[in-house]
């Protein structure tokens, strides 16, 4: 019996990925990185932004610290986060199971990030339980982030359904041995997403049934 739907946000639910381009282009920008394309972007798309920042600390020789770059990122990114947009069935899929199953969102993104974008949309009084990459030591893919959700929760693995966009959000998924649905996007449309359960084009694909069907496999 599924109990929980756990979601990604960026680029799953919410259609983030080129504002925090935006976000950190400017960041890197104001601390002397002369170059940063979308294709260097798209490289760190599913991890961290603590990844960002440290891979550019010190490949750009930055003088500061991992936190700093990271806060300076996050003060010009959440004046980006009323320019943000669902994704088709987002809303939909939230609402419509909400009350029947708990409901997570699991994402790499720091939770006052989170819950700002939420809020923005009125999603923040859907869900059951909110962790962010800030709450965790060890970022996606390791399954550290789903395992907490469980826990927390009081569900099994194999009670769970997760919903990711990327290759790194997947496997976190399924090293926590849960269900994994993917939704790739223009930017992870060309990520492995061989380990999937089900692989959708949009959120308005998942209904019931396909709920149903993935009961009769294993995660």
């Amino acid at each position: 019996m599924i109990k929980a739907l756990i979601f990604d946000l960026d680029g799953t639910l919410a259609n983030t990925e080129l504002l925090h381009y935006r976000a950190w282009k400017e960041t890197l920008s104001n601390n002397g990185v002369t170059s940063f394309s979308l294709d260097s972007f798209m490289t760190f798309v599913g991890t961290s932004n603590e990844k960002v920042a440290g891979d550019y600390i010190i490949s750009d020789r930055i003088e500061k610290s991992i936190p700093q770059v990271v806060l300076e990122k996050q003060a010009i990114y959440m004046n980006l986060i009323p320019e943000i947009k669902l994704f088709p069935g987002a809303r939909d899929i939230i609402e419509k199971h909400h009350g029947v199953y708990r409901l997570a969102l699991a994402s790499s993104s720091h939770k006052k990030e989170i819950v700002s974008l939420l809020k923005s949309h009125s999603l923040d009084i859907y869900f059951d339980l909110v962790i962010g990459g800030d709450m965790v030591e060890r970022k996606k893919p390791d399954p550290e982030i789903y395992l907490k959700v469980r826990a927390i929760l009081e569900v099994d693995p194999h009670e769970c359904i997760a919903f990711e966009d990327s290759e790194h959000g997947l496997n976190s998924a399924k090293n926590a041995a849960m269900y994994g649905v993917a939704i790739p996007n223009e930017f992870t449309k060309d990520h492995n997403f061989s380990r999937a359960d089900l692989i959708l084009n949009s959120l308005s694909e998942m209904d019931d049934k396909k709920i149903t069907a993935l009961l009769h496999s294993s995660p």
